[in-house]
């Protein structure tokens, strides 16, 4: 019989792995579950490497100066360059 070694699939780690979400949740995630006996998952949460914690005040998307930012609009914060320098 052969083996095969499990693929290596990423996901964001609030998708059923830890309660990261900005509200301190996680989202179940039926496609993610199926999967689990089939591969290897690697997880992040972007926004708890840079340093926001969990739970946190949302972070949003912005253009300004026709350029992305990343804002969290309840305390003015742009986290721009730390979620650049993390990608």
């Amino acid at each position: 019989m052969r083996t095969f070694t499990k693929p290596y699939v990423f996901a964001s780690r609030c998708l059923g792995f830890a309660k990261c979400r900005y509200n301190g949740a996680t989202i179940p995630d039926a496609f993610i579950e199926q999967l689990k006996p089939y591969v290897t998952y690697e997880t992040t949460c972007p926004e708890v490497e840079i340093g926001l914690g969990a739970p946190r005040e949302p972070v949003r998307m912005i253009l300004s100066d026709e350029k992305p930012h990343l804002i969290q609009p309840a305390t003015g914060k742009d986290v721009t360059v730390e979620m650049e320098t993390f990608a």
